[in-house]
Parts: structure tokens; sequence; C-alpha cells
């Protein structure tokens, strides 16, 4: 597997800073979850126009790191119709950037409101994919009202479609009651991409090791079920400014990830 890490845990960096310290702390890849100020990857100055893309595109390619996937805010679910529109046409801008870029993952949410929302959502999300992308996958993670593997798995069953795949948050799901066993059973088929953040009761979250989320047990499942992509550190830094340095949480998480990996490795 891969390790690669958020830049929700950077929001501080420059670009410069994310390429050189990410790789020195032994990552293959950078989810982009915002550069700097801008959340939306499309309005930063490093991703806004082709020749800017073209030259960010280098940039991580010569650090030696990978893109594997980018982050939005978008919402499926939302009920009203104005939002619900906004929130395509972020996620189809973001797919064009992804495919631009070299990006496999554009990841979405569910949000708050009903399954039926959101499948109506990524079929038509799908069909744009298809039409406007090379691989770009959009996967659906498990957070907000889809937190967990069941409620992420029936919408995938309901899609149906290769280019519609599942993000497994590890931290989520477990939160909120399921097993990791019954989240893999859920969703195994459909996971391309996963989340890995440790936490304490209560949800705080703390360093790898620290916690009790049960994060090599489900690497494990991982590894046993024949996963063999990335694994990213998402650290909620940009949100929760309390939450120990990038410079502290980001060597720590991939010591220890690779660590487990080469413990569990076949």
């Amino acid at each position: 597997m891969k390790l690669g890490v958020s830049t929700l845990g950077c929001p501080d960096w420059t670009l410069e800073q994310i390429l050189s310290r990410c790789k020195a702390y032994g990552y293959d890849g950078i989810e982009w979850r915002g550069l700097g100020p801008d959340l939306d990857l499309t309005q930063s100055p490093a991703f806004a126009t082709p020749k800017a893309i073209a030259r960010t595109r280098r940039a991580i390619a010569d650090a030696g790191l990978e893109s594997c996937g980018i982050d939005t805010s978008v919402r499926l679910a939302d009920e009203d119709d104005a939002a619900w529109q906004e929130n395509l046409e972020l996620a189809q801008r973001t797919i064009e950037l992804a495919d631009e870029l070299g990006a496999p993952h554009v990841r979405v949410f569910g949000g708050d409101g009903q399954a039926a929302r959101v499948v109506e959502a990524l079929r038509l999300l799908s069909d744009f994919t298809t039409l406007a992308s090379g691989d770009v996958l959009i996967v659906l993670e498990t957070h907000d009202a889809f937190s967990t593997g069941a409620q992420v798995g029936d919408v995938m069953r309901r899609v149906e479609h290769p280019r519609v795949r599942a993000l497994w948050d590890l931290h989520h799901p477990y939160r909120h009651g399921e097993t990791p066993e019954q989240t893999w059973q859920a969703i195994g088929p459909y996971v391309q991409q996963t989340h890995v953040k440790d936490s304490v009761p209560g949800g705080t979250y703390c360093l790898l090791g620290e916690g009790d989320i049960p994060i090599k047990e489900m690497l494990g499942l991982l590894v046993r079920g024949g996963y063999r992509r990335w694994v990213n550190l998402e650290w909620e830094k940009r949100w929760i400014p309390a939450l120990a340095d990038p410079e502290v949480a980001f060597p720590q998480y991939a010591r220890t990830l690779r660590q487990y990996l080469a413990e569990l490795a076949p």
C-alpha cells in the first residue's frame, strides 16, 4: 500500500513546504484538501489555469510524490435545489481538475438528507465523469448521515456504477457503533480510498496508537481483502487548531502506519 496525507492537516504550509516535508516524512502522495486559504482547489492560483496546473503537476512529480485525490465539501443530499446544483457544479469542476492533475479520486459527502438524493446526484456525476475525464473516480466518504458502511454500501448498490466508489474513513463507522468487520462486509468491494485518524473515547483526535480506534485491525482487513491502494492520514488541523502541529503528527503517523503494514504483510 501507499501512504498519503491530506493537506487538511497543514493549512499554513506553502505548496513547496507541503511537497518537501511530506516527502521527507515518508509519504508517497498528497491528498488535496485546499491550499492555504483556498478550500476550493479550483480557485487556488496553483491550480486555477492549465499552465498553473501543469507547473504544479511537474513540481509534485519532481518531489517524488503523487496526487492521490482531491477532497471537496460537496454534500449530495442537499434538499435545496439551488444549493444541490451548486454542489454538482463544484464536483464537476473538481473532476476536471483531478483529470488534469492526474489525481485518481474526487471525494464527496452524502451530507444530511435522503439517500435517494445522493443516489440521483452520483448517477449524474458518474455520467459526467465518464464523458469528461480519463480515469477519475467519485468516492463517497463514510461521513455525516452516511457515516456507516451499511449506509454507504446501500448507496453503492443502488448506484452500481464503476466510477462511483467508497472512501472508508476508518474513524467514523467505528464511532457510530459499527465493528470493522461489519464495515468491511458492507463496503469492502467498493473501497477505493481510506482515511486514517485515531481518537480517544469521546472522539478527540490523537496520535496513532494513543486512542482506541482499532486501526491495525482495520488495516488487517484491508490487507487480507486484497486492498493495495492508498492509506491516507486525515489530520483535521484546519478545523481543530488545538491539534498537534503537522510537524509532529505527520511523521508519527507515517512511522506507525509503516510499522503496522510491515507487521501485517502476508
